[in-house]
Protein backbone atom coordinates (compact mmCIF):
# COMPACT_ATOMS: atom_id res chain seq x y z
CA UNK A 1 0.00 0.00 0.00
CA UNK A 2 1.23 3.57 -0.89
CA UNK A 3 1.24 6.68 1.67
CA UNK A 4 -1.25 8.14 -0.44
CA UNK A 5 -3.52 5.07 0.17
CA UNK A 6 -2.98 4.38 3.50
CA UNK A 7 -3.58 7.90 4.41
CA UNK A 8 -6.65 7.73 2.58
CA UNK A 9 -7.95 5.01 4.81
CA UNK A 10 -7.25 7.23 8.09
CA UNK A 11 -10.21 8.89 9.37
CA UNK A 12 -8.07 11.98 11.11
CA UNK A 13 -5.99 13.69 9.02
CA UNK A 14 -2.11 13.00 8.85
CA UNK A 15 -0.10 16.40 9.59
CA UNK A 16 3.57 15.85 8.87
CA UNK A 17 6.56 18.37 10.18
CA UNK A 18 9.82 19.54 8.37
CA UNK A 19 12.15 16.65 7.83
CA UNK A 20 15.68 16.79 6.85
CA UNK A 21 15.83 14.27 5.25
CA UNK A 22 14.37 10.99 3.77
CA UNK A 23 13.83 7.65 5.81
CA UNK A 24 15.76 6.12 3.08
CA UNK A 25 18.85 7.96 3.00
CA UNK A 26 19.77 7.32 6.42
CA UNK A 27 19.03 3.40 5.99
CA UNK A 28 15.74 3.18 7.37
CA UNK A 29 12.52 1.37 5.48
CA UNK A 30 10.07 3.48 4.92
CA UNK A 31 7.07 1.81 3.87
CA UNK A 32 7.57 -0.09 7.39
CA UNK A 33 8.33 2.84 9.05
CA UNK A 34 4.97 4.52 7.45
CA UNK A 35 2.81 1.53 9.49
CA UNK A 36 3.22 4.03 11.80
CA UNK A 37 0.24 6.16 10.89
CA UNK A 38 -2.21 3.03 10.72
CA UNK A 39 -1.11 1.67 14.15
CA UNK A 40 -2.05 4.84 15.58
CA UNK A 41 -5.23 5.52 13.89
CA UNK A 42 -6.52 1.97 15.33
CA UNK A 43 -5.92 2.37 18.61
CA UNK A 44 -7.64 6.05 17.93
CA UNK A 45 -10.42 4.14 16.92
CA UNK A 46 -10.46 1.42 19.79
CA UNK A 47 -10.68 4.75 22.01
CA UNK A 48 -7.78 3.65 23.57
CA UNK A 49 -5.80 6.94 22.56
CA UNK A 50 -7.11 10.45 21.66
CA UNK A 51 -4.09 11.25 19.05
CA UNK A 52 -0.38 10.16 18.81
CA UNK A 53 2.54 11.82 17.44
CA UNK A 54 5.72 11.05 16.67
CA UNK A 55 9.70 12.36 15.38
CA UNK A 56 12.22 9.71 14.07
CA UNK A 57 15.51 10.94 13.62
CA UNK A 58 18.79 9.15 12.55
CA UNK A 59 22.28 10.15 12.35
CA UNK A 60 20.90 13.74 13.46
CA UNK A 61 18.82 14.23 10.73
CA UNK A 62 14.56 13.65 11.50
CA UNK A 63 13.43 11.47 8.91
CA UNK A 64 9.88 11.29 10.28
CA UNK A 65 7.40 13.72 12.17
CA UNK A 66 4.04 13.52 11.93
CA UNK A 67 0.84 13.50 14.20
CA UNK A 68 -2.38 12.60 14.24
CA UNK A 69 -5.65 13.01 16.48
CA UNK A 70 -7.35 15.70 18.92
CA UNK A 71 -5.82 18.11 20.68
CA UNK A 72 -7.88 18.26 23.55
CA UNK A 73 -9.11 15.11 25.59
CA UNK A 74 -11.92 16.99 27.28
CA UNK A 75 -13.73 17.66 23.91
CA UNK A 76 -12.31 15.64 21.53
CA UNK A 77 -11.29 18.77 19.49
CA UNK A 78 -8.62 20.46 17.72
CA UNK A 79 -6.19 18.79 15.72
CA UNK A 80 -2.81 17.05 17.30
CA UNK A 81 0.28 18.92 15.38
CA UNK A 82 3.72 17.84 15.61
CA UNK A 83 5.44 20.95 17.37
CA UNK A 84 1.88 20.28 19.76
CA UNK A 85 3.07 20.93 23.55
CA UNK A 86 2.39 18.90 26.20
CA UNK A 87 3.30 17.89 29.90
CA UNK A 88 5.77 15.26 29.78
CA UNK A 89 5.86 14.60 33.36
CA UNK A 90 8.59 12.42 34.10
CA UNK A 91 10.82 12.94 31.56
CA UNK A 92 11.55 16.27 33.53
CA UNK A 93 13.49 14.00 35.62
CA UNK A 94 16.06 13.71 32.69
CA UNK A 95 16.46 17.53 32.84
CA UNK A 96 16.66 17.12 36.90
CA UNK A 97 19.88 13.94 36.15
CA UNK A 98 21.79 16.30 33.50
CA UNK A 99 21.39 19.44 35.99
CA UNK A 100 22.89 17.49 38.82
CA UNK A 101 25.71 16.05 36.58
CA UNK A 102 26.76 19.37 35.24
CA UNK A 103 27.41 20.48 39.03
CA UNK A 104 29.44 17.89 39.55
CA UNK A 105 31.31 18.10 36.47
CA UNK A 106 31.77 21.64 38.17
CA UNK A 107 33.00 20.18 40.86
CA UNK A 108 30.37 21.28 43.03
CA UNK A 109 29.47 18.18 43.77
CA UNK A 110 30.30 14.46 44.14
CA UNK A 111 28.37 11.48 42.91
CA UNK A 112 28.48 9.71 46.38
CA UNK A 113 27.73 12.70 48.16
CA UNK A 114 25.63 12.47 51.40
CA UNK A 115 22.60 14.31 51.18
CA UNK A 116 23.11 15.44 54.55
CA UNK A 117 26.23 17.58 53.91
CA UNK A 118 23.17 19.77 51.77
CA UNK A 119 20.38 19.24 53.37
CA UNK A 120 20.32 19.26 57.20
CA UNK A 121 17.40 17.20 57.60
CA UNK A 122 19.12 14.06 56.24
CA UNK A 123 21.09 14.35 59.44
CA UNK A 124 19.90 11.22 60.83
CA UNK A 125 20.28 7.61 61.89
CA UNK A 126 17.61 6.69 59.11
CA UNK A 127 18.61 9.05 56.27
CA UNK A 128 22.40 9.68 56.83
CA UNK A 129 23.90 7.18 54.57
CA UNK A 130 21.50 8.52 51.30
CA UNK A 131 23.77 9.90 48.26
CA UNK A 132 23.03 11.54 45.75
CA UNK A 133 23.54 8.36 43.62
CA UNK A 134 20.59 6.92 45.45
CA UNK A 135 18.71 9.94 44.78
CA UNK A 136 19.65 9.69 41.07
CA UNK A 137 18.99 5.94 41.18
CA UNK A 138 15.93 5.39 42.85
CA UNK A 139 17.61 3.28 45.47
CA UNK A 140 17.24 5.64 48.38
CA UNK A 141 13.79 4.27 50.31
CA UNK A 142 12.54 7.25 50.49
CA UNK A 143 8.76 7.06 49.88
CA UNK A 144 8.19 5.30 46.55
CA UNK A 145 6.20 7.45 44.13
CA UNK A 146 1.73 7.01 45.56
CA UNK A 147 0.01 3.72 43.70
CA UNK A 148 4.09 1.95 42.83
CA UNK A 149 2.62 -1.15 45.00
CA UNK A 150 -1.10 -0.58 43.94
CA UNK A 151 -1.55 0.70 47.22
CA UNK A 152 -5.52 2.18 47.47
CA UNK A 153 -4.51 4.77 50.32
CA UNK A 154 -1.06 6.12 49.51
CA UNK A 155 0.25 8.12 52.82
CA UNK A 156 -0.01 11.57 52.47
CA UNK A 157 3.25 13.44 53.15
CA UNK A 158 1.83 17.33 53.32
CA UNK A 159 0.06 17.11 56.47
CA UNK A 160 -1.99 19.96 57.82
CA UNK A 161 0.16 22.38 57.41
CA UNK A 162 0.33 22.20 53.41
CA UNK A 163 3.89 22.32 52.13
CA UNK A 164 5.46 24.02 55.46
CA UNK A 165 8.75 21.99 56.46
CA UNK A 166 8.35 19.57 52.94
CA UNK A 167 11.42 18.05 53.15
CA UNK A 168 10.97 16.58 56.51
CA UNK A 169 7.37 15.51 55.90
CA UNK A 170 9.10 13.60 53.03
CA UNK A 171 11.04 11.72 54.97
CA UNK A 172 8.87 10.55 58.01
CA UNK A 173 8.47 7.39 58.45
CA UNK A 174 10.54 4.51 57.53
CA UNK A 175 12.35 3.36 54.44
CA UNK A 176 11.08 1.36 51.81
CA UNK A 177 14.71 -0.46 51.84
CA UNK A 178 18.20 0.05 53.35
CA UNK A 179 19.64 2.32 50.98
CA UNK A 180 21.20 0.67 47.70
CA UNK A 181 19.28 -2.31 48.25
CA UNK A 182 16.40 -1.96 45.81
CA UNK A 183 14.49 0.56 43.49
CA UNK A 184 11.79 2.03 44.28
CA UNK A 185 10.40 4.91 41.86
CA UNK A 186 10.56 7.89 43.83
CA UNK A 187 9.12 11.21 42.79
CA UNK A 188 10.29 12.82 46.44
CA UNK A 189 13.57 11.47 45.57
CA UNK A 190 13.88 14.23 42.64
CA UNK A 191 12.03 16.89 44.28
CA UNK A 192 15.15 16.41 46.53
CA UNK A 193 17.50 16.34 44.26
CA UNK A 194 16.13 20.02 42.94
CA UNK A 195 16.25 21.03 46.75
CA UNK A 196 20.17 19.97 45.96
CA UNK A 197 20.56 22.14 42.80
CA UNK A 198 18.50 25.83 44.53
CA UNK A 199 21.32 24.94 47.45
CA UNK A 200 24.37 24.35 45.40
CA UNK A 201 24.18 26.05 42.30
CA UNK A 202 22.46 29.58 44.57
CA UNK A 203 19.26 30.28 42.08
CA UNK A 204 16.10 28.41 41.68
CA UNK A 205 15.91 25.23 40.20
CA UNK A 206 13.76 26.30 37.51
CA UNK A 207 16.52 28.84 36.60
CA UNK A 208 19.07 26.92 36.99
CA UNK A 209 17.34 24.65 34.40
CA UNK A 210 16.38 27.44 32.10
CA UNK A 211 19.54 29.17 32.07
CA UNK A 212 22.05 26.05 31.55
CA UNK A 213 19.61 23.82 29.74
CA UNK A 214 16.37 25.20 27.83
CA UNK A 215 17.93 28.33 26.59
CA UNK A 216 21.68 27.26 25.64
CA UNK A 217 19.96 24.37 23.59
CA UNK A 218 17.45 27.45 22.10
CA UNK A 219 14.43 25.03 23.45
CA UNK A 220 11.87 27.43 22.52
CA UNK A 221 8.78 25.84 23.57
CA UNK A 222 9.64 24.26 26.85
CA UNK A 223 8.43 25.49 29.72
CA UNK A 224 7.87 24.99 33.66
CA UNK A 225 5.29 27.51 32.96
CA UNK A 226 3.34 27.90 29.36
CA UNK A 227 2.66 31.22 28.50
CA UNK A 228 -1.12 32.16 27.74
CA UNK A 229 -0.57 32.84 24.25
CA UNK A 230 0.31 29.45 23.74
CA UNK A 231 -2.51 27.69 25.97
CA UNK A 232 -4.27 26.49 22.97
CA UNK A 233 -1.23 24.56 21.26
CA UNK A 234 -1.05 22.64 24.50
CA UNK A 235 -2.17 19.07 24.52
CA UNK A 236 -4.28 18.31 27.36
CA UNK A 237 -5.78 15.08 28.69
CA UNK A 238 -8.53 15.43 31.26
CA UNK A 239 -9.89 18.01 33.46
CA UNK A 240 -7.25 18.04 35.63
CA UNK A 241 -4.76 18.80 32.72
CA UNK A 242 -7.10 21.83 31.39
CA UNK A 243 -7.24 23.05 35.14
CA UNK A 244 -3.47 22.24 35.84
CA UNK A 245 -2.14 24.44 33.00
CA UNK A 246 -4.63 27.79 33.94
CA UNK A 247 -3.58 27.13 37.25
CA UNK A 248 0.07 27.55 37.02
CA UNK A 249 1.92 29.38 39.39
CA UNK A 250 5.26 30.79 39.91
CA UNK A 251 8.04 29.12 41.81
CA UNK A 252 7.71 29.44 45.27
CA UNK A 253 10.98 28.71 47.42
CA UNK A 254 8.71 27.12 50.16
CA UNK A 255 7.50 24.19 48.20
CA UNK A 256 9.45 21.45 46.58
CA UNK A 257 10.59 22.30 43.18
CA UNK A 258 9.31 20.95 40.24
CA UNK A 259 12.10 18.83 39.62
CA UNK A 260 10.42 15.66 38.98
CA UNK A 261 7.27 15.80 37.03
CA UNK A 262 7.26 19.98 36.04
CA UNK A 263 7.93 20.62 32.37
CA UNK A 264 6.18 20.85 29.68
CA UNK A 265 7.95 20.69 25.97
CA UNK A 266 7.48 19.20 22.44
CA UNK A 267 8.67 15.78 20.24
CA UNK A 268 11.56 18.36 18.73
CA UNK A 269 12.76 19.80 21.66
CA UNK A 270 12.88 16.82 23.29
CA UNK A 271 14.86 15.38 20.08
CA UNK A 272 17.59 18.30 20.61
CA UNK A 273 17.52 17.85 24.05
CA UNK A 274 18.50 13.69 23.11
CA UNK A 275 20.44 14.69 20.31
CA UNK A 276 22.85 16.84 22.71
CA UNK A 277 22.88 13.73 25.09
CA UNK A 278 23.98 11.61 21.73
CA UNK A 279 26.33 14.01 20.43
CA UNK A 280 28.18 13.82 23.81
CA UNK A 281 27.04 17.11 25.25
CA UNK A 282 27.05 19.38 22.50
CA UNK A 283 24.54 20.65 20.27
CA UNK A 284 25.13 22.60 17.00
CA UNK A 285 28.71 23.61 18.79
CA UNK A 286 26.53 24.39 22.04
CA UNK A 287 28.61 22.79 24.65
CA UNK A 288 26.17 21.47 27.95
CA UNK A 289 27.89 18.83 29.41
CA UNK A 290 31.74 17.35 28.44
CA UNK A 291 31.86 13.92 27.19
CA UNK A 292 32.67 11.81 30.11
CA UNK A 293 29.99 13.47 31.96
CA UNK A 294 27.38 12.11 29.45
CA UNK A 295 29.15 8.49 29.52
CA UNK A 296 28.53 8.58 33.49
CA UNK A 297 24.83 10.27 33.20
CA UNK A 298 23.90 6.76 30.94
CA UNK A 299 25.68 3.89 31.53
CA UNK A 300 24.39 1.64 34.01
CA UNK A 301 24.74 1.82 37.57
CA UNK A 302 22.70 -1.01 39.34
CA UNK A 303 23.45 -4.25 38.85
CA UNK A 304 21.68 -7.23 40.38
CA UNK A 305 19.16 -4.85 42.04
CA UNK A 306 15.72 -5.76 42.40
CA UNK A 307 12.59 -3.78 42.07
CA UNK A 308 8.69 -4.13 42.51
CA UNK A 309 8.14 -1.90 39.65
CA UNK A 310 4.10 -1.72 39.84
CA UNK A 311 3.77 -5.74 40.57
CA UNK A 312 6.84 -6.76 37.70
CA UNK A 313 8.75 -7.97 40.57
CA UNK A 314 12.08 -7.27 38.15
CA UNK A 315 15.10 -9.18 39.88
CA UNK A 316 17.70 -7.06 37.83
CA UNK A 317 16.28 -3.61 37.23
CA UNK A 318 19.40 -1.85 35.14
CA UNK A 319 19.19 1.72 35.50
CA UNK A 320 21.54 4.96 34.68
CA UNK A 321 21.62 8.22 36.37
CA UNK A 322 18.17 9.39 36.58
CA UNK A 323 17.28 8.09 33.06
CA UNK A 324 16.08 4.35 32.57
CA UNK A 325 18.13 1.77 30.51
CA UNK A 326 17.45 -0.91 27.85
CA UNK A 327 19.09 -4.11 29.51
CA UNK A 328 16.15 -6.41 28.11
CA UNK A 329 17.34 -8.53 25.21
CA UNK A 330 13.69 -8.99 24.18
CA UNK A 331 13.13 -5.39 23.32
CA UNK A 332 13.66 -3.97 20.12
CA UNK A 333 15.88 -1.38 21.17
CA UNK A 334 19.44 -1.75 21.17
CA UNK A 335 21.04 -3.02 24.72
CA UNK A 336 22.17 0.54 26.42
CA UNK A 337 19.48 2.80 24.93
CA UNK A 338 18.62 5.32 27.39
CA UNK A 339 14.96 5.68 27.73
CA UNK A 340 12.31 7.94 29.76
CA UNK A 341 8.80 7.71 29.50
CA UNK A 342 5.94 10.49 31.44
CA UNK A 343 2.56 9.88 32.37
CA UNK A 344 0.08 11.04 30.20
CA UNK A 345 1.76 9.53 27.78
CA UNK A 346 4.73 11.20 26.41
CA UNK A 347 8.48 9.14 25.50
CA UNK A 348 11.97 9.90 24.42
CA UNK A 349 14.32 6.83 23.56
CA UNK A 350 18.33 7.40 22.50
CA UNK A 351 19.65 4.02 20.94
CA UNK A 352 23.61 4.92 20.60
CA UNK A 353 24.29 1.62 19.07
CA UNK A 354 21.72 2.74 16.45
CA UNK A 355 22.63 6.99 16.21
CA UNK A 356 18.41 6.71 16.63
CA UNK A 357 16.60 8.74 18.78
CA UNK A 358 12.64 8.54 19.14
CA UNK A 359 10.20 10.99 20.56
CA UNK A 360 6.41 10.25 21.28
CA UNK A 361 3.14 11.63 22.45
CA UNK A 362 0.60 8.65 22.95
CA UNK A 363 -2.23 10.68 24.57
CA UNK A 364 -4.50 8.34 27.06
CA UNK A 365 -6.76 8.37 29.72
CA UNK A 366 -5.37 5.08 30.52
CA UNK A 367 -2.54 4.80 32.74
CA UNK A 368 -0.87 1.49 29.94
CA UNK A 369 -1.53 0.72 27.42
CA UNK A 370 1.31 -1.35 25.68
CA UNK A 371 0.48 -1.23 22.43
CA UNK A 372 1.02 2.96 22.12
CA UNK A 373 4.55 2.38 23.58
CA UNK A 374 5.88 -1.40 22.90
CA UNK A 375 4.31 -1.46 19.49
CA UNK A 376 5.57 1.63 18.25
CA UNK A 377 8.86 1.45 19.36
CA UNK A 378 8.66 -2.27 17.34
CA UNK A 379 7.63 -0.89 14.00
CA UNK A 380 10.38 1.97 14.36
CA UNK A 381 13.27 -0.52 15.26
CA UNK A 382 12.12 -2.90 12.79
CA UNK A 383 12.61 -0.06 9.74
CA UNK A 384 16.04 -0.10 10.29
CA UNK A 385 18.20 -2.05 7.38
Amino acid sequence: MSEVELELELESRVIEGALDASPGSVDMDESQLIKLDAHIQRLIEAEKLQGGSYLVARHGKIVAWRSMGALTGTTGTGELLPDAIMKISSITKAFTAVSIVKLIEDGKLYLDQPVATILKEFDNPTHRDITLFHLLTHTSGIMPVSGYYNEPYPRPWWGQNGMDDWIAKQLQGTLACEPGTAYNYSGAGFSLLGEVIRRVSGQSYESYVIENLIEPLQLRRTFFQVPAHLHSEVLTISQYDLDALNDQEDEDPRYPPRSASGLYSTLYDLWKFSQMLLNGGTFEGIRILGRKSVEMLTKRHLFQVPAYHWGGKVKDKGHALGIDLAIDHMSYESIGTYQMEGAGRSAMFVDPVENLIVTFFVPSNYSWIPESVLGTKQIIWSSLK
